[in-house]
């Protein structure tokens, strides 16, 4: 009789679950993708370029979306790094982007130490993000990851070399952030021109030691254009 009543509460104490649907180790990629469409995709991207190069217009273009922000001015005193995070919506993904901007790049007499406030800004971001892994109680589903995850760079569409300090700058980036070269306004340029310019361009990369991002090869539908892209600048009409 005791046991009869022992079992009777054990059974009271289970509840009986049911199931939305199938369960196992195959719906693993389904469960997966449900959990970062839920949290959201995060994308900081670093447009290093000259003020009215059109870094604000290829943003734009790239995200078909109009970014408000302010009037880009040639009087800065010095390069001054610019975050504004933006919340897009496609469908049902959420994506949390942070354009970084270099607000006076280039427009100095003096460009020597141009490129140290944006390679003190990446730091700063990689140093946040360890600081908050080496707390005790770290949140880092909550924290906003700041860190730049590619740099777009914009060169003048002159036609000629690089300018020295577009080879420093690089340079300088290589080791912290993938840097990925574009050729700014190439619709200013005929075909015949930019394509010696890209040719120019990858030219002194490699005879300085400049690492730019290699896109990767290892996907067959994107292959044969990834490729492509390694071997040439990213052209920007």
């Amino acid at each position: 009789m005791a046991a009869a009543i022992l079992a009777r509460q054990r059974n009271e104490e289970f509840r009986n679950l049911s199931l939305s649907g199938h369960v196992g180790f195959d719906s693993l990629p389904d469960q997966l993708v449900n959990k970062s469409i839920s949290q959201g995709f995060c994308f900081n991207i670093l447009c290093v370029g000259e003020t009215g190069i059109g870094k604000s217009t290829m943003m734009d273009t790239l995200f078909n979306t109009s970014f408000e922000g302010e009037a880009a001015s040639h009087s800065e005193p010095g390069v001054r790094l610019k975050a504004q995070a933006y919340e897009l919506h496609e469908s049902n993904v959420r994506l949390k982007l942070t354009l970084v901007d270099t607000a006076g790049f280039g427009d100095q007499i003096n460009k020597e130490d141009s490129y140290k406030p944006i390679v003190e800004y990446i730091d700063a971001q990689f140093e946040a993000y360890l600081q908050e892994e080496l707390k005790i109680k770290r949140s880092l589903f909550n924290f906003h990851d700041t860190r730049v995850h590619a740099c777009l760079y914009f060169i003048a569409p002159t036609g000629h070399s690089l300018k020295s300090l577009d080879l420093v700058t690089m340079k300088k980036l290589d080791s912290k952030v993938n840097v990925i070269p574009v050729i700014a306004k190439a619709d200013t340029i005929s075909k015949s021109e930019l394509h010696k310019f890209k040719i120019k361009i990858m030219s002194e990369l490699v005879s300085n030691g400049v690492q730019i991002y290699q896109f990767p090869t290892d996907d067959e539908t994107v292959a044969e254009i990834n490729a492509t892209m390694n071997v040439s600048c990213c052209p920007c009409t």
